[in-house]
């Protein structure tokens, strides 16, 4: 009952909540901008990889010194009072995983291959969320992030179209020129976590620059998708149009409007694909013993041995349920069990690379960000102020949630447990709930401001 109160007095007071919104955006400027402007250079290098386009970059290692300039910055805005670091629940669960990864590691199957997973690849990815934690404290900022993922997606696709005499190709199937987090069959999850906050750009703000740039870059998405002959894209996203559909574009008829011709986009993407993508994706419901087709056998196989993948993950993890067999060491048990040259693989699997890799604690912390995401973010929804003002608040929550669901969906189908992809929409989860906690903090110079918080705004107290 209490909270209900609380709610309905959040509810009945959007002119207030407004002003504090416009008052601690605009008027105030968040500390922290060269550590939030490399940041968003570190994306630029991490989503659009230039150095994999024009190779003479690679021996600038643009990702670690724009990581090394973004924390440098930080600390000197620490140093200089003119920020403090911040620990949400987030980022709490997320150094926990990095205690059990870390501890972990002397017991793992191979050491030295295990720490060298821990430290290439896990502290960057801890890295760069710990400093999106620390910056995304706006509206600006979290626009500018989506932004810049999407511009560079949209770069690295156009380019791959245009010139794909140089870009990379497995038989007929094409995977553009990134290597990276965008590169092979991981480009669906990419667009599918990608789409619900293309929408809200859509429609936060009428611009017919906008407009034309969120339809190309839907366009040029969903033609890359259909080349790179993914079964697994071919699923993931649809889910996403279907859940930005329902929880962001069908309340407003401009929203519906755009479902629609999204949906024609990828029906008319679909009409003119390859036949290798209806080749492979005819093994999902067939399964012959005996093909001469060279790509359905090779679809074929790669079904058998996923699941095949997925048994041996499931096994690993019931033999070592507390620390696993160390990070990145399934594809050294697997491999060596089997002695084969094609038993070499990953998990292909997002919860049972962490299962069998870090144990079942790590799991359940792994599923644990996500549950905890989803929730706040649906707290978030449900109680911001319904106002034309704040629109772009709850919309970004609602896309934040499908962005996670789209990737939990996705990594049934790919192994990114230590990547950069889920930790980009948590960062963008925790801004938000930064953002909303200024709804909570009327205008006011009274020095018990801050503890009347919560009996003024619930949102202060629900998102805690």
């Amino acid at each position: 009952m209490q909270h209900a109160n609380h709610t309905q007095m959040l509810t009945s007071k959007p002119e207030l909540a407004v002003k504090t919104l416009v008052r601690t955006q605009v008027d105030h400027k968040p500390a922290g901008k060269w550590a939030f402007f490399f940041l968003l250079l570190f994306t630029v290098a991490v989503y659009a990889r230039p150095q994999d386009i024009f190779p003479s970059l690679d021996a600038l290692h643009l990702p670690l010194v724009f990581g090394c300039c973004s924390s440098l910055a930080l600390l000197a805005a620490v140093l200089s009072g003119n920020t403090s670091l911040r620990f949400p629940r987030e980022l709490q669960m997320v150094l926990l995983l990095t205690l059990w990864y870390l501890a972990g590691i002397p017991f793992a199957l191979w050491r030295s291959g295990s720490l060298q997973m821990f430290s290439q690849i896990w502290l960057k990815t801890l890295l760069a969320f710990f400093l999106l934690s620390q910056t995304l404290v706006s509206l600006k900022r979290i626009r500018s992030l989506v932004w810049t993922i999407v511009l560079s997606e949209c770069t690295v696709t156009v380019i791959t179209l245009v010139d794909r005499q140089h870009a990379n190709w497995r038989g007929e199937r094409l995977f553009g020129f990134n290597q990276g987090i965008l590169g092979w069959n991981y480009f669906g999850i990419g667009v599918a976590m990608t789409i619900p906050y293309l929408a809200v750009l859509f429609l936060s703000r009428r611009s017919l620059l906008r407009t034309a740039l969120v339809f190309g870059a839907c366009l040029c998405l969903m033609w890359m998708l259909v080349l790179t002959g993914s079964r697994s894209g071919l699923m993931i996203v649809p889910l996403s149009i279907v859940l930005t559909f329902f929880l962001i574009l069908r309340h407003s008829s401009r929203g519906r409007i755009t479902s629609f011709v999204v949906a024609v986009i990828l029906l008319v993407a679909l009409a003119e694909a390859p036949q290798v993508l209806w080749t492979r994706l005819e093994t999902l419901w067939t399964n012959s013993d005996v093909t001469t087709d060279q790509v359905a056998a090779s679809a074929e196989e790669s079904t058998r041995d996923r699941t095949a993948l997925l048994q041996r993950a499931v096994r690993y993890t019931l033999e070592h349920p507390l620390l696993g067999l160390g990070l990145g060491n399934f594809i050294v048990a697997s491999g060596t069990d089997i002695g084969r040259a094609q038993a070499w693989h990953v998990t292909h699997n997002t919860f049972t690379e962490v299962s069998s890799e870090a144990g079942i604690p790590a799991l359940c912390l792994f599923t644990g960000l996500l549950v905890l995401v989803i929730r706040s973010m649906r707290t978030i929804a449900k109680t911001v102020p319904v106002h034309p003002a704040l629109m772009e608040l709850p919309l970004m929550a609602r896309a934040t949630i499908i962005s996670v669901v789209s990737f939990a969906f996705g990594g049934l189908f790919a192994n990114l447990a230590y990547d950069y992809y889920l930790f980009y929409s948590i960062a963008i989860a925790v801004g938000l709930r930064s953002v909303a906690g200024t709804l909570c903090s009327a205008p006011s110079t009274a020095p018990e401001k801050h503890k009347r918080t919560a009996q003024l705004f619930p949102l202060a107290a629900a998102l805690r």
